[in-house]
This record gives C-alpha cells, sequence and structure tokens, in this order.
C-alpha cells in the first residue's frame, strides 16, 4: 500500500498518547494539569501530530508523564530530523539525482541551491542540538561570536 499522501505519524504524538494511556490518564485530566490548563483537543491535536509540541509544554507533559524532559527533548529532535530527512529526499527525487553526489543533503525549498555534505550537517545537528537547549544569553553570545568569526549579519 503507498503511503504517497498521506500524512507521516508523529513520533511524539504517539509516544504522548502511549504513555498517556500506560498511566490510565484521559486527555482531559492531562489536559489539566497545565497552568493554565488545556484543552482535550489540544491534547488530541499533540497525539495526533496536528499541533506541534510547544517547547514551553515540555516541562509539564515531562513532569505528568513521568519521564525525563530529555527523553521528550530527544523525540522531538528525531521528529525533526525525520521530517527533513523526508523533505530532502522528496526535493532530491523530484529534481532527479542528487548534483552534490549522494553523500550531500539537499536543504529545504527555500534554499533549493545549497547542498550540505552528510559530515558538516551532522556537526551543524549537533550545534543547533546545543543551541535549542541554550539560555537566551547564551544564544545571543553565541549569534555574536558567529556573526564576528564568520562575518556575518543578522
Amino acid at each position: 500500500m503507498s503511503t504517497l499522501g498521506r500524512k507521516p505519524t508523529s513520533l511524539v504524538g504517539t509516544f504522548l498518547r502511549q504513555r498517556r494511556e500506560s498511566l490510565s490518564l484521559s486527555q482531559r485530566q492531562l489536559g489539566m494539569k497545565f497552568e493554565p490548563p488545556v484543552t482535550t483537543q489540544f491534547i488530541s491535536n499533540l497525539e495526533r501530530g496536528v499541533t506541534p509540541l510547544p517547547p514551553h509544554h515540555v516541562p509539564t507533559l515531562a513532569r505528568e508523564l513521568r519521564i525525563e524532559e530529555g527523553e521528550l527533548l530527544s523525540l522531538l529532535e528525531r521528529e525533526y530530523a525525520q521530517k527533513i530527512s523526508d523533505r530532502m529526499h522528496r526535493q532530491t527525487c523530484d529534481a532527479g539525482a542528487n548534483p552534490a553526489g549522494p553523500e550531500a543533503v539537499v536543504t529545504p525549498t527555500t534554499l533549493r541551491n545549497l547542498v550540505v555534505k552528510e559530515k558538516d550537517a551532522e556537526f551543524i545537528r549537533s550545534v543547533y542540538q546545543a543551541y535549542s537547549l541554550a539560555d537566551s544569553a547564551t544564544k545571543e553570545n553565541f549569534a555574536s561570536v558567529c556573526e564576528k568569526i564568520l562575518r556575518m549579519t543578522k
């Protein structure tokens, strides 16, 4: 059976639903644990992958589902990486063979002509992961360093 045209399942959403159900929590009960409470529809949308998980909800979900925040963040990262990989694969297939070779990664449509070697993509993923977990002061300092070293502008 073809999966073309079908929305991919959400790793995060599937995990949230399975974990919530294993703790015998209803969507409503889980929603009431948030401050302020969120709707049953919001929880349903998270579980179905319709709504992406807002980062500010990670601590509440981790606490209420009795998991480490890092576990949830790791799952979010995997899902995001998979979405990017799927998008790059579709563009590569749509465009035919990758002109940079099989080891290179083609970026999303907005950067269609940009090609990144896999080794560099791995490094950028690591930097992004550390950056995404940093506080705002560290992010500002990092941006400042990048601008100076790489002669970038905002």
